[in-house]
């Protein structure tokens, strides 16, 4: 089943919506504005993108740890931390400082374009630059995708595009590819 939300957000889903609308839930956390405005005007990087990937990175968790080893709120590797100067990156201020720093550095290796930075967030900057696209690994693509689709919600492009992954898992996006 295919449907279209009030915003434009596209829904595939095999559950019937109740009463013709869906349940969506977003994650909303004030506590760290200030810190995010802060840095985002410091390195010119967009607070809206950066709560995105808070968001999608740790729930807004100080305290978490992914199964990679990423920590805290924007989810830093121990190596990329250490790089950017964060000695503590369960604190708030240091890993936004660090990640928000990551991603503008980022942004300049890639030229500005946001999907290349993405996914060098996601999966690394050497395989982006080496492949100088978006890597076929379904993990990447899908944080890719998660954060576009959120980011800019009013200017989303609505087609959605279906491809299969080099493992042959299907993949529906709003992205060409």
């Amino acid at each position: 089943m295919v449907s279209h939300t009030e915003t434009g957000a596209v829904i595939i889903s095999n559950i019937p919506p109740v009463d013709g609308s869906y349940i969506v839930t977003e994650t909303v956390c004030d506590d760290y504005n200030h810190i995010i405005r802060h840095y985002c005007r410091l390195y010119g990087v967009d607070q809206e993108l950066v709560r995105i990937i808070i968001e999608k990175e740790s729930e807004f968790n100080p305290r978490a740890v992914s199964s990679s080893g990423a920590i805290g709120l924007m989810q830093l590797m121990p190596e990329t931390a250490e790089i950017l100067g964060v000695k503590d990156p369960y604190n708030p201020w240091q890993n936004i400082r660090g990640g928000i720093r990551y991603l503008r550095d980022l942004f300049d290796i890639f030229g500005g374009n946001l999907e290349l930075t993405l996914a060098a967030y996601h999966a690394g900057p050497g395989l982006v630059r080496r492949l100088n696209r978006v890597p076929a690994i379904p993990a990447t693509m899908e944080y890719v995708d998660y954060i576009i689709s959120r980011y800019g919600a009013g200017e989303r492009n609505t087609t959605i595009y279906f491809s299969l992954t080099e493992e042959g898992t299907p993949l529906f996006t709003n992205r060409p590819k």
